[in-house]
């Protein structure tokens, strides 16, 4: 039987957990012209499953015959990009349409986009005309449009476009939007002063995984593929991935291809050592670079100070900080989903082995 786990970045897994509601509702959200939902910020932090989801949406939309939907990566041409997937995708009708819009031409060689219009516009910017055009065409076809964008930052190119949006969005051209991103990123494009439009937006926050959907999921898996595991075993890998998706889908890719029919504490043994090293390379090597200095000490701090929780006042005194100081990268740190209160003073990593990999790192760098 094929190993049912899949930790590969942006992949839709086979089991996919806590996330089926959150993809049907939004399928369902974006048909109509005025909900809420037609923008909206996915957040959360790196192997959270923000990537999958959009990857999970975009498939069954495309199906529908009065849908087209472009999925766009972060860069400098993201206008042109998203019209040139737009034609891509066109039918003959449309195609022939979407060349009588003033500032496409198309040739032998591709599609050309004429960045240089005269027409003024609100935004300044000269592909609000073209982007008002293509929204106008597409309406008379009674089409609609679904735009991802994933990995999303405050860039130049991602400021035009979405100020060009929210005027589209006013006009009422059935135009969705979903945006990926890390929680500071979101919270930087949401509070930059062109764009206040999207604190009215919907935000989806992909919080940890159900503990007790992972038990379940793990016995489900391991029994379909005749494999048997006793309920201490269950309860220990299931602990060890701290409800971070990229873990529930890591642990139980190296656990299934040791190929044991009986999965116990010598199976964990064997391939955590893997389980480590993957999650420190993969993914916390990068969190821990995008982290501010001060950022980089405070996890150092929790992490020298040692245990399941640490208390704030601890932190601090080893910091040699005052408390106001403290509670201003307690709170940065909390908002990008590193560390929890899990209770009145006490702090904790959410990540499985996350203080070992900075204690190691330290060590190293």
């Amino acid at each position: 039987m094929k190993n049912p786990f899949n930790p590969s970045f942006g992949r839709v897994p086979k089991i996919y957990l806590d996330r089926e509601q959150i993809v049907h509702q939004l399928e369902e959200d974006i048909q109509d012209v005025d909900s809420p939902y037609l923008t909206t910020l996915i957040y959360g932090m790196r192997g959270s499953g923000k990537t999958t989801l959009l990857t999970d949406v975009s498939p069954d939309i495309k199906k529908q015959p009065d849908w087209i939907v472009v999925d766009l990566t972060m860069g400098d041409a993201l206008i042109p990009t998203l019209i040139e997937l737009v034609y891509k995708q066109a039918d003959s009708g449309l195609k022939s349409m979407l060349k009588k819009v003033y500032g496409i031409s198309v040739s032998a060689a591709g599609i050309k986009i004429d960045y240089h219009h005269e027409q003024a516009s609100v935004t300044n910017s000269p592909h609000q005309p073209l982007l008002e055009s293509l929204a106008e065409t597409l309406q008379q076809r009674k089409l609609k449009l679904l735009i991802t964008i994933d990995e999303i930052s405050s860039t130049p190119a991602l400021r035009e476009f979405a100020a060009i949006y929210q005027i589209l969005l006013r006009n009422e051209y059935h135009i969705a939007l979903l945006m990926a991103g890390l929680p500071s990123k979101v919270s930087e494009l949401q509070n930059d002063d062109v764009l206040t439009f999207l604190l009215r937006s919907q935000r989806i926050y992909l919080e940890p995984l159900s503990l007790l959907t992972i038990k379940n999921s793990y016995r489900q898996a391991f029994t379909h593929g005749k494999r048997t595991i006793d309920e201490n075993t269950l309860n220990l890998i299931t602990r060890i991935t701290s409800g971070y998706a990229y873990a529930f889908q890591l642990l139980g890719f190296l656990l299934w291809r040791t190929r044991s029919q009986v999965i116990n504490q010598t199976t964990v043994n064997q391939v955590l050592p893997d389980y480590k090293a993957a999650l420190f390379r993969n993914v916390y090597l990068k969190m821990h670079q995008e982290l501010s200095r001060v950022d980089q000490e405070f996890v150092w701090a929790m992490a020298e100070l040692g245990g399941n929780t640490v208390k704030t006042a601890a932190i601090g005194a080893k910091m040699g900080k005052p408390k106001n100081y403290i509670s201003t990268y307690r709170r940065r740190l909390i908002d990008d989903q590193l560390i929890k209160a899990p209770a009145r003073g006490e702090l904790s990593f959410t990540l499985p082995f996350f203080a070992e990999f900075v204690q190691e790192y330290h060590d190293l760098y």
